[in-house]
């Protein structure tokens, strides 16, 4: 689903039946947060039960920062937006607004990419072996 440039409103349309489902957006950036708050509210509409969101860059176009966060913090119908730490945060985040912490993941990839070890590996990560051999 796409908002085109120049495009002053946008209108999701939802493919499949989604009723009584727990549903989770995927979405590459974050700004003025008006195309995912419109998606969140199209999928409870159709009646999802639980909308999660997942960004990977929280951008919160800085000059209005304070009522993006807000309107996700205010949305019924979200659970929560995960979001990761790539972009600091100028302000506290509400409770709505998770961040996961993406550094030990990149470290890791990168490490394994210079030893000519499996990167998708990550997926089946032991931490407390990770933990235990970094001391």
């Amino acid at each position: 689903v796409r908002q085109f440039p120049g495009q002053k409103h946008y209108e999701p349309y939802l493919v499949g039946d989604v009723t009584g489902r727990t549903c989770i957006i995927v979405d590459d950036i974050i700004s003025t947060g008006s195309t995912m708050n419109s998606c969140i509210n199209q999928l409870k509409a159709s009646g999802a039960s639980k909308v999660y969101a997942w960004a990977t860059h929280g951008v919160f176009a800085t000059s209005n920062h304070d009522n993006v966060t807000q309107r996700f913090e205010q949305c019924e119908n979200l659970e929560y937006l995960l979001i990761s730490n790539t972009i600091k945060a100028d302000s506290p985040l509400p409770s709505k607004i998770r961040q996961l912490n993406v550094p030990p993941l990149l470290a890791e990839a990168i490490s394994r990419a210079v030893a000519n070890k499996s990167i998708s590996g990550i997926l089946d990560l032991d931490l407390d072996a990770i933990r235990n051999n970094n001391k």
